[in-house]
């Protein structure tokens, strides 16, 4: 999976778009020094995209914003790894 287009919009949001699902534009929200899904449009029922699909495009767009590190070092995956 790659990012096809990226940008900002409102203020602590980047809306981008993924090869893997090419007519969704995914809005990403900035808490805490990373970026994380807040809302999908112009998902199609045949293709929803898993849970792997969401952690790998949280994944590449805290890379291409530089927030890799912080979205590595959230909370809810220290818990899970302590676990």
């Amino acid at each position: 999976m790659q990012i096809i287009h990226w940008s900002y919009t409102r203020k602590y949001q980047v809306k981008s778009v993924f090869d893997s699902f090419p007519d969704t534009v995914v809005v990403f929200r900035q808490i805490n020094g990373y970026y994380f899904i807040n809302t999908m449009s112009g998902l199609d029922p045949q293709l929803l995209p898993s849970r792997k699909d969401y952690v790998q495009m949280e994944y590449l767009i805290n890379k291409e914003l530089g927030t890799l590190s912080a979205y590595k070092n959230r909370r809810a995956l220290q818990k899970k790894e302590s676990s």
